[in-house]
């Protein structure tokens, strides 16, 4: 006698063995297009599309298009605190570690993640916004401890680690544009250009 097979709910994918797999991809594709395009122009069929699943698929996972921005954004941004750190540990100088996160972000294309923000707080609930500000709030502690080892060790001026943090990276929302003015730079030539405008500040010393 043969056991009857459980039925799947609906919009359920196929399988079970890959359904971590394809909730991923749904989440890079999305954090992806909402970092490329901003909130409101990326739909659900279009995250499907490029994902290469179903929109019942994708619904499955995520109950609407808010649910799966906050998941992506915050998924993402806890892959960028571990990369950062990384980083990081990787190299011993200051200065490198910023030119190294700083080179980072600028191979990736983005929007500027506060206007992304101002978008999609309308279609938000508070819970989401502040999942997503938690979720930023770590990167920059990861940023503020390096500024704060730095500054034990003599490496750089005194100050407000925190403030350096988020001072750096507002400075790296240059990063958005290929051209600053009438000069074109590459993403190695405008990492290090912010770097040093960063490292060495305006006053003449």
């Amino acid at each position: 006698m043969t056991t009857p097979r459980s039925k799947r709910s609906p919009g359920r994918p196929k399988g079970n063995v890959d359904q971590p797999s394809m909730r991923d991809k749904v989440l890079n594709t999305a954090s992806v297009l909402f970092m490329e395009l901003g909130y409101e122009p990326v739909s659900i069929n279009m995250i499907a599309e490029r994902a290469g699943v179903t929109k019942a698929s994708v619904y499955y996972y995520f109950t609407n298009k808010a649910v799966l921005f906050t998941t992506s954004v915050t998924e993402m941004m806890a892959r960028i605190c571990f990369f950062t750190q990384r980083i990081i540990d990787a190299h011993p100088d200051i200065r490198t570690r910023l030119e190294q996160i700083a080179f980072t972000k600028m191979s990736k294309s983005h929007v500027e993640f506060e206007s992304l923000m101002r978008e999609a707080i309308p279609f938000l609930t508070v819970e989401q916004r502040d999942d997503i500000r938690l979720a930023e709030h770590k990167i920059h502690e990861v940023m503020a401890a390096t500024f704060r080892q730095a500054m034990e060790a003599g490496d750089i001026a005194e100050g407000n680690p925190m403030l350096l943090a988020h001072a750096f990276a507002a400075l790296l929302m240059i990063g958005n544009r290929e051209i600053v003015g009438d000069a074109e730079y590459s993403p190695q030539e405008l990492s290090s250009a912010i770097v040093g405008v960063f490292w060495n500040g305006i006053s003449n010393r």
